[in-house]
């Protein structure tokens, strides 16, 4: 994705009040300049938005590495909570009367699990979204009319991973999609990456052995920008289920004509306005 001005103030604080959690106030004013030095050097208009993010988190891996101790203990707890509301989550699922009523409420779930803030969190997830659409106490997450055509038609899936907890909802979409006979690759984070998703928080959830792959990269996965093995895997997957804002930024325009299914919460205008839908809303969008 290019970015729109305001994606410089936006990009700032979501670095810097994550990557300075644990830092001395002395420390922070050192961490707010290199992100600024950084993104003076690399913000424009033609960048690529994951790419930019990926640049920074570079520059100031010290104190990304000096902030996962804290993460390390939130991604835990989200976990936790996640495993506890897999069971009523499952149930949710089955109560759908066809396959594609049944597909599209686990990506509902999947897409309204996607509840990590622009700003720094300060709790563990909670997953208060996921509890309100299983009591049906709101609107079901906006998706798109093919979403169940597009898995279909599909053969090998390239599912891009966001945010620890989260994670744990993906198991039951995963599912559902081995049961229609798709072949699945999974893509997590390289730690230390916040709050994100690694191979420990998939193992956790037994993902490991749900999948047909299970690959890590380091930063968002730019399909341009990513080791050669990713390449590869991305040139032959025929759709891509893509999870959060930070992996919209990096893929969208990175498609190549690929089939795209985008799942995440809206948190910023220029998003809202490329998906068509309100600030707040849970979206399951379909890029063909």
């Amino acid at each position: 994705m290019k970015p729109d001005l305001e994606c410089a103030p936006c990009l700032l604080k979501w670095v810097y009040e994550r990557a300075g959690i644990l830092a001395s106030e002395e420390r922070r004013f050192r961490l707010i300049r290199s992100i600024l030095k950084t993104l003076s050097r690399e913000f424009d208009s033609e960048a690529n938005l994951g790419l930019i993010t990926n640049r920074i988190i570079g520059v100031i891996e010290e104190f990304v590495l000096q902030a996962a101790p804290y993460y390390n203990k939130f991604k835990s707890r989200s976990n936790q909570t996640a495993k506890r509301l897999l069971p009523p989550a499952k149930i949710f699922i089955d109560k759908g009367k066809t396959e594609r009523e049944k597909f599209e409420r686990a990506c509902r779930l999947a897409s309204a699990s996607n509840v990590a803030p622009i700003g720094g969190p300060s709790e563990s997830f909670k997953f208060r979204e996921v509890v309100n659409l299983l009591a049906g106490r709101k609107p079901f997450p906006i998706i798109s009319s093919n979403l169940f055509e597009v898995a279909k038609r599909a053969n090998n899936v390239l599912y891009i991973t966001d945010n620890a907890g989260e994670i744990g909802f993906d198991t039951l979409l995963i599912s559902r999609l081995k049961e229609m006979g798709l072949r699945i690759t999974l893509v997590v984070k390289e730690p230390p990456f916040f709050e994100d998703a690694t191979m420990e928080d998939a193992s956790f959830f037994r993902l490991d052995r749900y999948v047909d792959n299970l690959l890590s990269v380091k930063g968002l996965f730019v399909p341009t920008h990513s080791p050669s093995s990713l390449r590869v895997v991305f040139n032959k997957t025929d759709l891509i289920i893509s999870k959060g804002t930070g992996n919209y930024e990096a893929l969208h325009n990175e498609l190549n004509g690929k089939p795209c299914i985008f799942m995440l919460k809206i948190k910023c205008e220029p998003i809202a306005i490329k998906l068509g839908a309100g600030m707040g809303s849970f979206v399951v969008k379909t890029y063909t």
